[in-house]
């Protein structure tokens, strides 16, 4: 895929990605404002590579090019939410649902469901209304919705095993590791919600 076709294919995904950015931020600080919480640790964004496009479509046995990606690719913008706890990631995405411009394109619960390896994730695919000259056109923007603990994991599982043959005994050390965190979150959502118990008009960040 040329360049100059790759940057024509990614500009209005930017914009989405940057507008479903800015409404996350808010939606985290209303909430501030509201109930005196932080839901929110941070907000990541980024637009896959041209490179990763073409691999993922090679991958797939799709053509290369601008238009497959638009017509088979969803996670060509990604957003990542990574919350305190479960709580709050549930939290943010029901008010995500009351974003009526806003369509819900899929949804993955990868936290009650865990994968096979351990991974544990929200992932939700909106579309975004991207408004150009031609008229309004929705774009597809993935969100992945992970604990800080949640995070942890699968940046490490993603540094140690990736893009080579995974060990069994890995495999499983990874699987006991992704309870392990989630267990220590738990107990940190105790300590959280004993505290709070204590202080009730303290703000918690």
């Amino acid at each position: 895929m040329p360049q100059e076709e790759y940057d024509q294919l990614v500009e209005p995904y930017r914009e989405a990605m940057t507008r479903l950015e800015v409404r996350i931020n808010g939606l985290n600080e209303d909430y501030r404002k509201k109930y005196r919480d932080y839901p929110i640790h941070n907000v990541q964004a980024r637009i896959k590579s041209r490179k990763s496009i073409e691999k993922k479509l090679i991958h797939r046995e799709l053509p290369v090019s601008a238009i497959s990606a638009k017509e088979n690719l969803t996670d060509i913008a990604g957003i990542r939410v990574i919350c305190y706890f479960i709580e709050d990631i549930y939290s943010i995405l029901s008010l995500v649902r009351t974003q009526t411009d806003l369509l819900i394109l899929k949804e993955s619960d990868y936290i009650t469901n865990p994968k096979a390896s351990g991974y544990k994730s929200y992932h939700m695919v909106l579309g975004v209304p991207v408004y150009r000259i031609e008229g309004m056109q929705y774009y597809p923007v993935e969100i992945q919705f992970r604990t800080l603990s949640m995070d942890l994991w699968a940046s490490m599982e993603h540094r140690i095993c990736y893009k080579g043959e995974t060990p069994e005994e890995t495999a499983e050390a990874f699987q006991y590791y992704s309870e392990e965190l989630s267990q220590m979150e738990r107990n940190m959502k105790h300590l959280l919600d004993e505290i709070r118990k204590d202080n009730p008009q303290e703000p918690t960040q």
